[in-house]
């Protein structure tokens, strides 16, 4: 008797993980016996995903922090390679994360593996030329999450798949589910959250904490808020918290439930932007990289001169939305200057909101992953368990 058909998957961060979960629970779901393994974390072992390794904690923005964790990933490799040796799967997929997701793909393109790249990386932004080319040298099938992106590389004459922003569902559900928490009586609630990035939450967290002694002075405070995106990450949110004498309510792999119960959120600037979008709660965006990789970015790559911003709703809506403080200027004075302005201005806010509207409308229509999915099993030929039919 064949084998079932497989998949290989690699996500190697945590958001790449929840996005990867997303799809395998839909791609499971219309095609029961295929078989997907490889990489990942606990929400996609949770999907049905055969997690034989797990390096999600590992994740990273910049070349240092990329070298610290080297062993990790080599050796997560090494893995890969022996998979595609041993049982070669009917494709391979990747999700998200360029820097550590690039070789993994080239590793199965040249073994004759087809390779889909899921969460396409957001180089297009400030170098579309040189995005097009990356992928088209290792990729068969490319899910960009934006339009702009979707059309540049439709355009180019690469394979896409398009159907909107995979993380919508799950915002969407989210917005159902939850409502507003309880606030307390005196003083602002603040929530924050310093990312799903070890090195991040080591470089930025610090500074929150420091903003909030500024926002008590200035507003007063009530209850702080800290969200923890998973558990290996807790113990280095616990070591940024060693000797403040704050207190604080840490909350585990629940981002919503910090967001309906702030009046103000301070965020690493990433994914979780959308959320604090769809919850509609004020936020403001930072981000500090090591100092080698800014100095790239900045000198090498000049993002600041090919990027108008650097938030994800501000790039979605092409607009100065939520207020953002990169590396130098992710001063706590500022943090605290930005959000002091959130709690006391009206106007502010209600700009902030009319923005998030116009980003809710542009990620697109409900059932994302499961168009997905389902145009993906066509293009694989596998629309249904055992069945083969003509790509789309």
């Amino acid at each position: 008797m064949p084998n079932p058909p497989s998949l290989l998957v690699c996500a190697t961060e945590i958001s790449g993980d929840v996005r990867g979960a997303c799809l395998a629970t839909e791609l499971q779901r219309l095609a029961p016996h295929l078989r997907l393994y490889g990489l990942g974390g606990e929400r996609m072992r949770r999907a049905g995903v055969d997690v034989r390794i797990d390096i999600t904690d590992r994740g990273t923005v910049g070349w240092f922090d990329h070298w610290r964790d080297l062993p990790y990933y080599l050796s997560a490799l090494r893995f890969w390679r022996r998979q595609i040796r041993d049982q070669p799967p009917l494709a391979a997929m990747v999700v998200d994360a360029p820097g550590i997701s690039f070789p993994f793909a080239r590793v199965a393109r040249s073994a004759g593996v087809p390779v889909i790249y899921f969460v396409a990386p957001q180089t297009w932004l400030w170098n579309p030329h040189g995005a097009v080319e990356r992928l088209r040298a290792c990729a068969d099938i490319v899910i960009p999450t934006l339009d702009a992106e979707a059309e540049i590389y439709a355009r180019a004459g690469l394979p896409v798949i398009y159907e909107g922003h995979p993380a919508l569902d799950d915002l969407i559900q989210a917005c159902t589910d939850r409502v507003p928490g309880r606030r307390p009586a005196d003083g602002a609630a603040v929530g924050l959250v310093p990312g799903s990035r070890r090195h991040a939450i080591r470089r930025l967290l610090p500074v929150m904490l420091d903003a909030l002694d500024l926002v008590e002075q200035r507003v007063g405070l009530g209850e702080v808020l800290v969200s923890v995106a998973a558990r290996p990450l807790r113990s280095a949110v616990d070591s940024c918290l060693h000797g403040r004498p704050r207190r604080v309510r840490v909350v585990e792999q629940d981002l919503w439930a910090v967001l309906t119960a702030s009046d103000v959120v301070l965020a690493s600037a990433g994914g979780n932007l959308l959320d604090a979008a769809f919850a509609g709660v004020p936020v403001v965006a930072s981000y500090r990289l090591d100092s080698l990789s800014y100095l790239a970015a900045k000198h090498v790559m000049r993002l600041h001169r090919r990027l108008a911003a650097f938030a994800l709703p501000n790039l979605i809506a092409g607009d100065r939305i939520v207020p953002e403080l990169i590396q130098r200027d992710a001063t706590a004075t500022r943090l605290a200057d930005a959000a002091v302005r959130l709690l006391t201005d009206q106007r502010a806010r209600d700009a902030m909101r009319s923005g998030y509207a116009r980003v809710r409308a542009a990620l697109g229509t409900p059932g994302v992953n499961a168009r997905i999915a389902g145009r993906l099993l066509t293009r694989l030929g596998l629309s249904s368990p055992g069945t083969r039919v003509p790509a789309d």
